[in-house]
């Protein structure tokens, strides 16, 4: 793996995001899979090589920042990178990546536009936005992607300025700011707007 950021998200909060590239090994990856057995990851997806190399790196970086058990974390994963949002604190947030050059079918560009017509951002970053949503523990119900493209889920998302939205699901507010980094937006959802990250 190759570790490609490491930022402090929130000054006030221990809220770390990491991207790394996964680089697949097969010695390495039974070896991981063997540490991971002993941890709380053990699960049915271990048989997963992505599983096992992001929550290897997730133990690691969790033991590096000095949290060790008791830490909440969101995973998002395109192509061969992985993001990962750690922390000791907050118990809402959620991180979300995609390729910039990702390709969107015109009937879901269409759809976006529809849904969303007052924003005027590229639809990729309406898809974060929402997929970042599903994430969330903190609605009910849950956010649910297909009910939303089809109208059955009311979201309001406001552009408060450049990069940064308020979003209502079910009288419940949160915050997304959408990143470019590397050839990738990645977008962090938090109950509170308080993004200092630069990247």
């Amino acid at each position: 793996m190759i570790e490609h950021l490491f930022k402090k998200v929130c000054e006030s909060e221990d809220l770390y995001i990491s991207i790394i590239e996964r680089k697949e090994n097969t010695l390495s990856v039974i070896v991981k899979r063997i540490y991971i057995y002993f941890t709380r990851f053990n699960c049915n997806k271990i048989e997963s090589d992505r599983y096992v190399n992001s929550r290897y790196y997730l133990i690691r970086l969790a033991k590096r920042i000095g949290i060790y058990n008791n830490f909440n974390y969101c995973f998002s994963h395109a192509g061969k990178y992985s993001a990962v949002l750690v922390s000791s604190k907050l118990d809402h947030m959620s991180v979300d990546i995609e390729p910039i050059n990702r390709h969107l079918t015109g009937s879901l560009r269409l759809r976006i536009r529809e849904l969303f017509p007052c924003l005027k951002i590229p639809e990729i970053m309406v898809i974060l936005i929402l997929e970042s949503l599903v994430k969330l523990t903190i609605f009910y119900p849950s956010v649910n992607l297909s009910k939303i493209l089809t109208n059955f889920q009311a979201i309001n998302i406001t552009e408060l300025r450049e990069s940064v939205f308020e979003v209502s699901v079910n009288n419940v507010m949160v915050f997304s700011k959408i990143y470019t980094y590397s050839g990738l937006y990645i977008c962090i959802t938090l109950q509170t707007k308080q993004f200092d990250l630069i990247l």
